[in-house]
């Protein structure tokens, strides 16, 4: 009973998102088991174990409150820890730009390849709460690349992302990404996402730590 009510909900918010126009929002009762949650280009995993006891999980896309985001997700409620880390993901559309993610506090968090073939990113959320996606825009490549080429950085590399490609849910594990529907161990994080060198001592209020050295807040 409580699954269908869940369904009943999900499906609910979807259509009024739908019909009212306004940005993505998805609303589950979520419990032991765990759910899988999509808003609009962003997917929000809770594994099995959690949450204690079912819990009412929101999952929006909002414009973001500071300058050079493209993406803010909000995830309710807020400030909810997890015993085990939930996993966002967020499709972006620019294939010449290193991804980063600010929390709620805009402190870099770490970014890992969700899946390549959809250009997908995630980051773990131990606890729920806003995430703001930036992208720091690559050089770029002139000439234009050839056909079958992308530019990354500046430089023309062969495409082989595959779009048409599975994609993988529920979203896959830290250290792993989604390779055509199968959940494959990587070891890339994505450079700039918090997940280089840390800074220490800790960065002082109003900067952020980028791989190893502090750098004030762009937001």
């Amino acid at each position: 009973m409580m699954f269908r009510s869940s369904r009943i909900v999900l499906a609910a918010s979807l259509a009024l998102a739908a019909c009212g126009g306004g940005s993505p929002s998805t609303v589950q009762t979520v419990g032991s088991a765990g759910a899988t949650l999509k808003a609009g280009s962003s997917t929000l995993t809770i594994p099995a174990g959690a949450v204690a006891q079912s819990t009412e999980i929101t999952v929006r896309e909002a414009e973001p409150q500071h300058q050079n985001r493209v993406q803010r997700i909000e995830v309710e409620p807020r400030g909810l820890s997890l015993a085990q880390p939930g996993r966002l993901s967020v499709q972006v559309d620019d294939s010449n730009a290193k991804v980063k993610m600010h929390d709620g506090n805009d402190d870099l968090v770490e970014v890992e390849v969700e899946d390549r073939n959809h250009g997908i990113y995630k980051t773990s959320m131990p606890k729920l709460g806003e995430i703001e996606v930036e992208l720091e825009h690559g050089r770029t490549c002139t000439p234009a690349c050839a056909a079958g080429q992308e530019c990354d950085d500046g430089a023309c590399k062969a495409h082989v992302e595959d779009e048409g490609a599975k994609v993988c849910n529920p979203v896959c594990d830290s250290g792993q990404e989604c390779d055509d529907g199968i959940c494959r161990p990587h070891n890339e994080m994505e450079p700039g996402g918090g997940g280089g060198a840390t800074c220490n001592p800790a960065c002082a209020s109003g900067l952020e730590c980028d791989d190893g050295i502090c750098k004030p807040h762009k937001g």
